[in-house]
């Protein structure tokens, strides 16, 4: 029988800051004893964010944004997301985000679940939700210079698929590829969810069906 591996044990035993930017973005420098080795990372710490799927119950259409993304150099159609500020809880900022950048009133927050966005060099934790809303209460857009324009969807697809209408030559845009994580999680959730109601509903037709 083979001996089992202990495992290290890690231990953070220096944090310094090596760079501050704007909107409190730090990247801080760990000292990790790891066994009986030291070794260095260095992580970089924007806060936590929250990100939410916003589902309209007049139009019966999800509402997404398309902004320009620094990081992937171009614009990308995305759930509305954003930091969670000082003290603030979760909650409030899905509230704070969806006037902000959609101009909407939430009536209803759904918690789907937290996840780290790239814990390798990343301390962000992202709190995703599904939200309804019915009620416009200002233009949105965003604040500052996000410049964010609003991007209805008509259904969503498994495999970070969203159907939109934009008409080119006569006919609808096929279908668009959401690329970033947190748009993919939500829209793959809903999809499911979907799937899932819609062979529970078979199911109960055929067992009626063979009363």
């Amino acid at each position: 029988m083979e001996a089992k591996t202990k495992e290290k044990e890690h231990k953070i035993i220096n944090r310094e800051t090596k760079y501050e930017g704007q909107n409190n973005f730090k990247i801080e420098e760990l000292t990790i004893q790891s066994g009986e080795e030291e070794i260095k990372r260095q992580v970089f710490d924007r806060g936590n964010a929250i990100a939410a799927l916003v589902y309209n119950t007049e139009t019966n259409k999800f509402i997404f944004v398309e902004q320009y993304r620094a990081g992937a150099e171009g614009v990308m159609v995305e759930i509305v997301a954003g930091g969670i500020e000082r003290d603030e809880k979760p909650e409030d900022a899905v509230r704070r985000e969806v006037a902000e950048e959609l101009g909407y009133k939430v009536d209803k927050i759904t918690h789907i679940k937290d996840f780290y966005v790239s814990p390798g060099a990343n301390k962000e934790i992202t709190a995703l939700f599904y939200v309804e809303v019915s009620e416009k209460i200002s233009d949105g857009g965003g604040v500052d210079d996000e410049d964010i324009k609003i991007v209805e969807v008509e259904d969503i697809g498994l495999g970070g698929n969203i159907f939109f209408e934009v008409i080119l030559n006569g006919d609808i845009k096929p279908p668009y590829q959401l690329i970033d994580a947190k748009s993919i999680i939500a829209t793959n959730w809903w999809a499911s969810n979907k799937l899932m109601k819609s062979l529970w509903q078979t199911v109960s037709d055929f067992k009626l069906k063979s009363i």
